[in-house]
């Protein structure tokens, strides 16, 4: 009896809404399933390339990072796309040559943002930023500058993270540089930190390039130098 007195209650305020104010409540339950339309197809939208073959998209990706980063991608154990928080790709476990084929590059994870309408087309595969994390790189003191120009200078968004870089001289090791953290894009763009020596620095790049700004807070010790020279 009190279902049916219930029932009859909701009945009364649903005709008494749809005779007062039929404009206004037909177009607010039109605005829900237009809303539950479009929250179901953005989520197909994003659901979907989770079922794609990503080993048959590689050699595209890879071409567009050499063309767009000089990333030579030698080998990639996996590659897998991810919906949240922000669509991406995320290949793990990857060697390659970065600017030269004698500098091997060695990355543990290399997350792409491809542009939203590349998820479904890679014959014109774009992307936002590529995000480098935990990679190693070696390289003869002689190709500092020339290393320097390219990274400071890519025009594409790049964002390492904990980078280590080893500075030699023929065989020997003049210096190592452990977990940089370096963008060329944002609010921290061309700001760089990370260690030397057991030591936290922090570097400031100048807007032509050439001056860097170089600072180890725990010591005090500040100084600026032309790293293209």
């Amino acid at each position: 009896i009190l279902v049916v007195k219930i029932k009859k209650m909701i009945n009364k305020i649903y005709k008494i809404i749809n005779n007062k104010f039929p404009r206004l409540f037909k177009f607010t339950f039109f605005l829900r399933y237009i809303f539950l339309i479009f929250f179901v197809a953005i989520t197909l939208f994003l659901y979907i390339p989770h079922f794609f073959d990503y080993k048959k998209k590689e050699e595209l990706i890879k071409n567009y990072l050499y063309q767009n980063y000089n990333l030579e991608i030698k080998k990639i154990e996996t590659i897998k796309f991810y919906s949240f928080l922000l669509p991406h790709l995320k290949i793990e476990n990857l060697s390659s040559n970065f600017y030269s084929k004698k500098k091997t590059f060695e990355v543990k994870k290399l997350i792409i943002y491809p542009k939203l309408f590349s998820i479904y087309d890679y014959q014109n595969f774009d992307v936002r930023k590529i995000k480098i994390e935990d990679s190693k790189l070696q390289f003869n003191s002689k190709d500092t500058k020339l290393l320097a120009e390219r990274i400071f200078k890519q025009k594409k968004n790049i964002y390492f993270k904990n980078l280590n870089l080893k500075i030699l001289d023929k065989n020997d090791v003049v210096v190592e540089l452990k977990n940089l953290d370096f963008k060329n894009y944002g609010h921290s763009k061309n700001k760089i930190a990370g260690e030397v020596f057991n030591q936290k620095f922090k570097i400031d790049i100048e807007d032509d390039f050439r001056n860097i700004n170089f600072f180890l807070p725990k010591t005090g010790i500040f100084f600026k130098i032309n790293i293209l020279e």
